[in-house]
């Protein structure tokens, strides 16, 4: 039926909509993860200088957060994955109700 392709479609709609907010999610989370490990580089190339403490601190807590950041990177970008293979479902759906509409209209 119509009614089954306008559903798949609607699917479809909600489907791509979650799949463009985790792309952006990753985006925001990719753009902190290169900002920290800029400041990090930027720390670590005074090397020909010894640290202080304060600077020593400082280099390990933009590793934590290096660290942390890159967490966060590598699971929004697995949630896009997901969110991918909601869409590559929906793709299918929606051609085997179109044919089966077209189907329908042989008989």
């Amino acid at each position: 039926m119509a009614s089954e392709i306008s559903r798949e479609i609607r699917k479809l709609e909600v489907r791509f909509k979650d799949y463009m907010k985790a792309k952006q999610e990753f985006e925001r989370h990719m753009k902190d993860y290169i900002r920290i490990f800029r400041e990090l580089t930027k720390n670590l190339g005074k090397r020909g200088k010894t640290f202080s403490s304060n600077e020593i601190e400082k280099l390990l807590r933009l590793r934590r957060e290096a660290i942390k950041s890159l967490g966060q990177v590598l699971k929004s970008e697995s949630n896009i994955e997901h969110e991918k293979s909601h869409l590559f479902e929906s793709y299918g759906a929606l051609i085997i109700c179109l044919e089966t509409e077209f189907e329908k209209l042989r008989s």
